[in-house]
């Protein structure tokens, strides 16, 4: 983590007056896995920098994030706002400009205020240090309640991520912005897509996709790939979206849905994220209340076919559905709830080997303050 260098600055973008603008320096020209938003809406900086890897053939070199302003629904001055900034940073470092990617996050449709941006970029290029994870997750941080990070090393391999996220939480892709670095080889394509299927892609927290949506795992080392390798980017990964499902604006619980014995892994997933993105599943689940009819009917509403008269639905390990409704005590489950931040429900199918699990907050007042006054 030494080998890579970070600098912060006051841009004046965040009202609030703290960091909103982060310099990621590589030690060198990197290779590099990167996933975009695929809302038609993205924005400027997410398009730039899908140019830019295009270009560059995958290379990363630097990274310029800022937050407080997503530079999204604003025309062709926003992309020319995102290239001034990839720009100034090359420029500063001496680096190909394909080679340096531009991120953003914040409200839509304001402009950047560009020319502090540039200030900004001038002063935490003049102000790097090593990589602080914890005080990079904080700049790019929005409506984060706490940064989000995470760090793994097994024998010579390590590898870290960082990110933000707490609102518009829903794949595909993972409607946040999340950064992971690992000293060895740059793994597989297929190993990068079923890391973020797992992780960064079976999340939600409001069923809302964002426009500036970014993840990435960039390579900075020689030590060969391998299963260790694969196993810490994973951990840090998952750690770092579980932080993201945690922090959901208002959210007070963590409810994993684990599908299983489906016919083939589609369903499994299809109806899982139906159930995740529920909104009377997750109020049920922030009333701490097993109401298993919910689920259930949202388990059937996808284009796959359940089978009412064989499946059967677990909360928390009680069972409260085997091929028709069961007897159990709902008030001593319903505490048992209240009283965890997580939850775990289990719907198996009875039909197959498949499964899949997907991780999400519920869902209560808090939320519809935070975004009933996020630009007023």
């Amino acid at each position: 983590m030494n080998n890579v260098l970070m600098g912060v600055a006051k841009a004046g973008i965040k009202e609030s007056g703290k960091e909103d603008l982060l310099v990621i320096k590589l030690p060198f020209s990197c290779e590099a896995h990167f996933v975009f938003t695929t809302n038609h809406f993205a924005a400027a900086p997410v398009i730039y920098s899908k140019n830019m890897l295009e270009i560059s053939n995958g290379r990363v070199s630097a990274l310029v994030i800022n937050s407080g302003n997503a530079n999204c629904g604003t025309g062709i001055e926003g992309y020319e706002h995102a290239k001034m900034m990839g720009e100034k940073v090359a420029s500063l470092f001496d680096i190909p400009k394909e080679e340096v990617l531009v991120f953003s996050t914040g409200i839509i449709g304001k402009p950047l205020p560009i020319i502090n941006v540039l200030e900004g970029i001038e002063y935490a290029i003049n102000h790097l240090e090593v990589l602080d994870l914890e005080m990079a997750a904080k700049t790019i941080s929005t409506t984060d309640r706490f940064p989000k990070y995470a760090f793994c090393k097994k024998d010579n391999y390590e590898a870290f991520c960082f990110g933000k996220g707490a609102g518009m939480i829903h794949p595909d892709m993972a409607t946040m912005l999340s950064f992971c670095f690992t000293n060895s080889k740059l793994m597989p394509r297929k190993d990068f897509d079923k890391i973020l299927e797992n992780t960064f892609n079976s999340i939600d927290v409001d069923g809302c996709q964002s426009t500036n949506d970014s993840f990435g795992v960039i390579s900075y080392g020689d030590f060969e790939y391998s299963n260790d390798v694969y196993n810490c980017v994973y951990k840090v990964c998952k750690e770092v979206s579980d932080m993201i499902v945690k922090d959901g604006e208002g959210a007070t619980k963590l409810i994993n849905i684990e599908v299983k014995h489906a016919s083939i892994k589609t369903k499994a997933k299809v109806i899982a994220n139906a159930i995740a993105t529920s909104n009377l599943v997750k109020t049920a689940m922030f009333g701490a209340d097993p109401n298993w009819g919910r689920i259930l009917a949202a388990a059937g509403s996808t284009a796959f076919p359940i089978d009412p008269l064989k499946l059967s639905l677990t909360i928390m390990g009680v069972k409260v559905y085997d091929k028709g409704p069961l007897h159990f005590n709902k008030k001593h489950l319903s505490e048992k709830m209240r009283e965890s931040q997580e939850i775990d429900i289990v719907l198996d199918l009875k039909e197959g080997k498949e499964s899949f699990s997907y991780r999400f907050s519920d869902l209560g007042y808090e939320y519809i303050r935070i975004n009933a006054e996020y630009t007023t």
